[in-house]
């Protein structure tokens, strides 16, 4: 057992030593959420948490609210998302696809489900911190939900870390 251990140590050791060179950086953004149609809802807000784990693979984790057209009534969901991005320097196209929660509630009546999401955007790094972003995300809900939502488009900034 410890001879198969000191055969291993420098594997490990390697695996540690690559590990930090290939990180990726993160960063975590605020925006605005116009949904579709348009006529159920108003304008929203939200934040997105995203990793790089590899070169051209990220995960991110968003949660974002958007009041409804009629009065009492809004959507929240929380959504986890796996994003394809070829490394392009400080502007980034990326796209991928999301799985979620959500929550809609109008009055006292409340539905709750998954939400899936096809998701392309564009983000741009300005002056090494700074970070830009546009996303369209087609959102597919269950059929009988209290206010339907096709799509969301999401304007904002943030931080890179």
């Amino acid at each position: 057992m410890k001879a198969r251990l000191l055969r291993s140590a420098p594997l490990l050791l390697a695996l540690i030593a690559v590990l930090p060179a290939t990180a990726q950086a993160g960063d975590l953004t605020a925006f605005a959420v116009f949904a579709q149609p348009g006529e159920n809802w108003s304008t929203g807000y939200g934040a997105a948490l995203s990793w790089g784990i590899l070169p051209f693979l990220g995960i991110e984790g968003e949660a974002a609210r958007v009041p409804g057209a009629v009065p009492d009534s809004s959507m929240t969901s929380f959504t986890g998302s796996a994003l394809l991005s070829p490394p392009t320097g400080s502007v980034s196209i990326y796209g991928g696809l999301g799985v979620g929660y959500f929550r809609q509630s109008v009055g006292t009546v409340e539905d709750t489900g998954v939400l899936t999401a096809f998701i392309v955007g564009v983000k741009a790094k300005v002056g090494g911190v700074l970070v830009l972003k546009g996303e369209y995300r087609k959102l597919k809900l269950p059929d009988d939900v209290l206010a339907k939502m096709d799509s969301r488009i999401a304007v904002g900034a943030g931080i890179s870390f």
